[in-house]
């Protein structure tokens, strides 16, 4: 048998505290080694569970902008279950998606976990990329 549990329930498991921003959709707050704060949030529609880390970056610079979609694209191969997008103002998200048929709390904890661990090794080296004209990550 498969307890359900709500979002805030899995967040309070997690050790997370979390906000209904509006009905259904839910936001919490975590830092990175280098004390950056990122907002991820959590929308649950009737079939699915969407994550989502916006903005995972600055805004790019127009001359940084072909640079940093050229590297999104890359890193988009080797993510696993989580991938990189843009949205309509040009922020970039880090976004994944879990369906609600027989969602556990480890599912949960394992997108979180994901997403996090991308958050901390991407963030800061994609900032540079989008905001510093002409820099190559070493790391990307």
């Amino acid at each position: 048998m498969v307890i359900k549990m709500t979002v805030p329930e899995f967040f309070e498991r997690y050790e997370w505290v979390c906000e209904e921003v509006e009905p259904g959709i839910w936001r919490a707050v975590f830092a990175d080694e280098r004390d950056e704060e990122y907002d991820l949030f959590v929308a649950q529609t009737d079939e699915w569970l969407h994550f989502a880390i916006s903005p995972l970056t600055p805004r790019p610079k127009a001359e940084c902008a072909i640079s940093l979609h050229e590297k999104l694209l890359h890193l988009n191969q080797s993510l696993r279950l989580a991938r990189l997008a843009l949205d309509d103002e040009g922020d970039v998200a880090l976004l994944a998606d879990l369906p609600l048929d027989d969602l556990r709390y480890t599912h949960f904890a394992a997108a979180l976990d994901v997403l996090t661990g991308y958050t901390r090794r991407l963030a800061g080296e994609l900032s540079r990329v989008a905001t510093q004209p002409g820099y190559r990550s070493p790391l990307l």
